[in-house]
């Protein structure tokens, strides 16, 4: 597991990694954490994706902890952020960004274990995100966010649904197998693999996609590649409204 540690209070920081240390003993975990005294130095470290939950301070010098997730969301919907502060005053504020909940200062260590405890049932399952090291970098990408994948000679590029991209060097169908094995996820032609959810159609050469997206086809598969397509979205209707009538 990956913490980021924002807080501008040294003290503060060393608490809560002891914290972890502890609780990790606990529940035979392995973690890393990095620390981070400002905002602002999170912020121009900070890679998308790459923490599973981030501890914000509130109140720190320079830009707020609020500020600093407002920032984070931008880019990262998905990691989870727990606020640290002295006051609730905020706290309208915090769970406006999406944040997971807050822990009050003085940071008691059984309220701690509990709201770690309850944010790591939330945390995804290896069979949800694809794990991998893009840039020196640990990423982890849910499934659902990745709009294509392609491959080039030696590497891999990933496009989420953001138009953002990361490579990482693997074998196309090592790395795509747990993709290959879900329903929305298509193989278009050699080397190019779509995610359903995001296609708006084809053309004779093309897979259009959303944000003016469009990979190239395997030509002669055209028609069965639609076809494809067309039943995956009326399989994903029929499930969705079964689902609203129950």
């Amino acid at each position: 597991m990956r913490f980021a540690l924002v807080d501008d209070r040294t003290e503060e920081r060393e608490l809560i990694l002891e914290l972890l240390f502890s609780f990790a003993k606990d529940n035979n975990l392995t973690f890393h954490a990095d620390n981070f005294k400002s905002g602002e130095e999170f912020l121009a470290a900070f890679v998308p994706y790459s923490y599973d939950i981030v501890f914000l301070d509130i109140y720190m010098d320079g830009i707020t902890g609020i500020e600093t997730a407002a920032k984070m969301r931008e880019t990262d919907s998905r990691t989870l952020i727990i606020f640290l502060t002295t006051s609730q005053e905020h706290m309208g504020d915090a769970f406006s960004i999406h944040a997971f909940d807050y822990v009050k200062k003085p940071i008691e260590k059984q309220k701690f274990f509990t709201c770690l405890t309850d944010a790591m049932r939330l945390l995804p399952k290896p069979n949800q995100y694809l794990s991998f090291l893009s840039n020196g970098t640990q990423l982890r990408l849910f499934y659902n966010d990745i709009c294509f994948l392609r491959s080039f000679t030696h590497s891999i590029e990933i496009t989420i649904i953001s138009g953002k991209t990361y490579s990482v060097y693997a074998s196309f169908s090592t790395f795509t197998k747990p993709l290959m094995e879900q329903e929305n996820f298509l193989l278009v032609s050699r080397g190019i693999l779509v995610n359903m959810d995001y296609v708006t159609g084809f053309t004779a050469k093309e897979c259009t996609l959303q944000n003016g997206i469009s990979v190239p086809i395997t030509m002669r598969k055209q028609k069965q590649l639609t076809c494809i397509w067309h039943n995956y979205n009326f399989a994903k209707l029929h499930r969705e409204a079964t689902e609203r009538s129950r």
